[in-house]
């Protein structure tokens, strides 16, 4: 007979999860060393985004990479690492872009950023890391410290709303379903019926 976890081990087993500590990965301790970590970044985030998260595998990157899988694993220990912090150079890419500045100054603009073409590869690698946190510890509680830090990042940008922590909640649940309706190739209501909801949604959460 199969074993089938009950629902009570399967939520203990989550909530284990949630208290085991967010361990990144080390820092580069050369020039080379860096260049190399950003090599793996570009090269499994490309890979990722054509193939998926569970289509690729750390020797798919090696050889990509032109580099051994020890080379890669003394990086990141495991791909679910790879794939967080995949995740958070590319926002931080995005967010440190000329743009960004000027569209969290203008709610119009922002709410743009929910839906901008630039960012749609970041969109489709959050989706695929959130299937994968339901089973992969590693990207589980890496997303959660990432998203963490996200969320009062947006909460303490927007101190001029009534519920800053709601809004901010609110603005990761809505880009998470833009992702997955671009995902699943849903068809896009058009640029300004889109900014005009998620501004009402985000001026009127209640």
């Amino acid at each position: 007979m199969d074993y089938k976890p009950s629902v009570e081990m399967t939520m203990d087993s989550r909530l284990q999860t949630a208290r085991r500590p967010f361990v990144p990965p080390p820092a580069p301790k050369t020039t080379k060393s860096a260049g190399t970590r950003r090599r793996l970044l570009d090269v499994a985030a490309e890979l990722f985004i054509e193939r998926g998260y569970a289509g690729v595998s750390m020797s798919d990157i090696a050889a990509a990479s032109e580099l051994t899988k020890g080379a890669v694993y003394g990086h990141f220990r495991s791909k679910g690492q790879l794939l967080v912090e995949v995740i958070r150079w590319r926002i931080a890419e995005a967010d440190h872009a000329p743009e960004f500045g000027a569209a969290t100054a203008d709610p119009w603009r922002g709410a743009g950023l929910m839906f901008d073409e630039e960012r749609r590869p970041i969109r489709l690698l959050q989706i695929d890391a959130a299937a994968a946190a339901r089973h992969d510890p590693d990207v589980a509680v890496g997303l959660a410290e990432l998203y963490g830090q996200r969320r009062a990042r947006i909460r303490d940008a927007m101190v001029h709303v009534p519920d800053p922590d709601l809004t901010a909640w609110l603005v990761g649940v809505l880009s998470f379903g833009i992702g997955a309706s671009e995902a699943a190739g849903l068809p896009f209501p058009g640029e300004e019926r889109m900014r005009a909801a998620l501004l009402a949604a985000l001026r009127d959460p209640g």
